[in-house]
């Protein structure tokens, strides 16, 4: 892009406004209509915000960073449509793969992908971009509004589904889900991790209405959709929940079986000592799994720390082996969720993501100082908390040791934060059932 500053205009301008009120009243009126008092005030700030955040961004991208994938989606973008537009039969590109795409256009250098790379990830955003195009007058600004209002949408159906579950704690769900800054902020412009908290929030509503038997089929539809574009453009946000799901079923049936007869009993406990003996040792055989991510990893912590001292950051080598994944796993969880520290920050910009980390340090460990006999009853008793925290740690881990550098790094966590505060919110007012009292007069 010649100018980058060409991206913004006084058009522009008046269009995020003009649809910005637009959809808002589209919302209420079809979408949130039978909203109460309480949750109708909250999606008006809510939606204020992430309009607001969307726009922030955008300004960042064009007057302070001046470059950025963001820009790099829209230039893709703006390929697709030319070449939609010189023939109509191009629509296929939409069906079909970045490599595919890549090979055909190759020798027209006008045409050359710029964001994909063959990268199927990067190249769906464009696809996305490209349906909303004509919607969005081919405005850069727009575009980036309307994935900050399906964000902003997913999310508010995450937080009904949430605040109906704990109606007790409904404020600390609109913390955990709409209202925290980096959350807030990342996935109101135009990128992957914007997408996948929408899905993430319309899955999880789908699966609260499945669940309480309202148009399942719909539902189960929605939820497949959702898992396909996370999928597409965060593999690794649902394998990590999978995962998370995987476990927490695994621990119950061990849980089950230990409380049946003294036979279940032994056999849970012969076949833990078989899968603990088979596991550790043969660790080696998650080597090859792990050395090329090891490998990268170190590499990429070299070259960021080249490139930027200012946000990059170094947390030691990564061990080529299963092993030296698992040794560096809590260091890669705490840089997820508690770092940049207040001491690290080298830029303006990464200064209120720096005082969020030490604020959400801060309540976690209050939480487990202080309700800590309620943490194994919570994981017990409550499948969502449990599924949130075991994701969280999963994510955690996956996350902060593959990123080096500050800015990417507040942008890839905010799946994970979610979660993370609903599990401490979760906790901090968590209150175990008390037997009842026993009547000594019956």
């Amino acid at each position: 892009m010649d100018n980058i500053t060409d991206l913004i205009s006084a058009t522009d301008i008046f269009l995020f406004f003009l649809y910005s009120v637009l959809l808002y009243f589209v919302l209420k009126a079809f979408v949130f209509k039978r909203l109460d008092k309480a949750d109708k005030r909250a999606f008006s700030f809510f939606y204020l915000f992430k309009i607001s955040c969307s726009l922030l961004m955008c300004l960042l991208v064009i007057f302070y960073w001046k470059m950025s994938d963001n820009t790099a989606f829209y230039e893709e973008t703006q390929n697709l449509v030319r070449l939609i537009k010189s023939d109509a039969g191009n629509i296929k590109y939409l069906f079909q793969s970045a490599q595919t795409y890549n090979d055909d256009i190759k020798l027209d250098i006008a045409l050359t992908a710029t964001a994909s790379g063959g990268s199927d990830s990067n190249f769906f955003l464009a696809k996305v971009c490209t349906i909303l195009y004509p919607f969005a007058f081919g405005s850069y600004i727009v575009l980036n509004l309307f994935f900050s209002i399906i964000a902003a949408t997913g999310q508010f159906f995450f937080y009904l589904a949430l605040s109906r579950r704990y109606p007790h704690i409904r404020k600390n769900v609109a913390v955990a889900v709409l209202f925290i800054p980096s959350v807030l902020l990342y996935s109101s412009y135009l990128n992957k991790e914007t997408l996948c908290m929408a899905c993430i929030g319309f899955a999880f509503y789908s699966h609260a209405q499945f669940m309480n038997g309202k148009h399942r089929l719909l539902h189960a539809l929605i939820i497949l959709s959702c898992c396909y574009v996370i999928a597409t453009v965060k593999i690794y946000v649902l394998a990590s929940f999978l995962a998370a799901v995987a476990l927490v079923y695994f621990i119950k049936a061990v849980l089950q079986l230990v409380r049946g007869s003294v036979l279940l009993k032994l056999l849970a406990a012969v076949l833990l000592t078989a899968l603990a003996i088979v596991f550790f040792t043969h660790l080696e055989v998650f080597d090859p799994l792990i050395a090329d991510a090891a490998k990268t990893s170190n590499t990429f912590q070299e070259q960021y720390h080249s490139i930027d001292e200012n946000t990059a950051f170094e947390f030691g080598e990564v061990e080529t082996s299963f092993a030296g994944l698992v040794k560096k796993a809590p260091l890669g969880i705490y840089t997820t969720y508690f770092r940049p520290q207040l001491w690290e920050v080298r830029k303006p910009i990464i200064l209120v993501s720096a005082i969020e980390s030490f604020i959400v340090l801060l309540i976690a460990l209050s939480a487990l100082v202080t309700r800590r006999k309620n943490f194994f009853p919570l994981l017990k008793h409550d499948m969502f908390a449990c599924i949130s925290f075991y994701f969280a740690l999963i994510f955690g881990m996956i996350v902060g040791l593959s990123t080096f550098n500050f800015g990417s790094l507040i942008r890839y966590k905010i799946p994970g934060v979610p979660f993370l505060m609903m599990f401490i919110f979760l906790l901090l007012h968590y209150h175990a059932k008390k037997p009842a009292a026993v009547n000594p007069d019956k």
